[in-house]
């Protein structure tokens, strides 16, 4: 991986030395296998789709998602190692086939309308302002026409956390985007279509956003 951000990375708990314990605060925080799945439920997904996971961190949404849909092509991309060296054992045990990149979502090493479908959990608020506009840009890119973006995060409706648990745990400067509703405006910025937001999904009360990319007339 050749890119290097311009802004301070921050890893999928705040603390590095916190990451073997991601799974198990998402798990008392209401956000394991079965959130995952309810993510994963959200749109219909076929045989010969490629789906790609931005933001994969240790794959738990990677592991439910390639068992209910094993003739599905999923890829996992994140920028942490040491989140991605746990996913990759997890599909691993599991035995189950899928590829795993380490990359930032600004700037994705895949080719142009190459994926079906982009899912990203979690990730968005993890990253400054111009940073979410250029990773919006980027999954618009390598979406084929009619292809579906799935983001799941932190937004207006999690207001009510901000006060006293979110800046515990999470960059104030990067959060405040998602929780103005910057998400939805930099979809419709960048071309995205039928922007559908269903809110209170968690307990944590993260939104989740479909989009699409629109179908160009020949």
């Amino acid at each position: 991986m050749n890119y290097k951000p311009s802004y301070k990375y921050i890893p999928p708990i705040t603390w590095s030395f916190l990451t073997p314990f991601y799974d198990f605060f998402c798990a008392i925080g209401g956000l394991g296998g079965r959130f995952k799945m309810k993510i994963l439920d959200s749109v219909a997904l076929s045989d010969g789709l490629v789906v790609a996971d931005i933001g994969c961190g240790t794959g738990v949404f990677l592991k439910v998602a390639k068992q209910k849909h094993p003739r599905v092509t999923f890829m996992g991309l994140d920028p942490d190692r040491q989140a991605l060296a746990i996913a990759e054992r997890r599909l691993a045990k599991a035995n189950l086939d899928v590829e795993l990149t380490e990359a930032f979502a600004e700037s994705l090493p895949l080719a142009d309308g190459s994926v079906d479908m982009v899912f990203s959990t979690l990730a968005f608020h993890h990253m400054p302002d111009e940073i979410k506009q250029k990773a919006i840009r980027e999954i618009l890119r390598i979406l084929k026409p009619g292809g579906f973006v799935v983001i799941t995060d932190f937004g207006p409706s999690s207001k009510f956390l901000f006060s006293w648990l979110l800046p515990v745990f999470e960059n104030v400067e990067y959060l405040r985007g998602n929780l103005q509703g910057h998400i939805r405006k930099y979809l419709q910025e960048a071309g995205f279509v039928d922007i559908d937001i269903r809110a209170d999904i968690s307990i944590l009360r993260l939104e989740l956003i479909k989009a699409t990319k629109l179908v160009y007339a020949s």
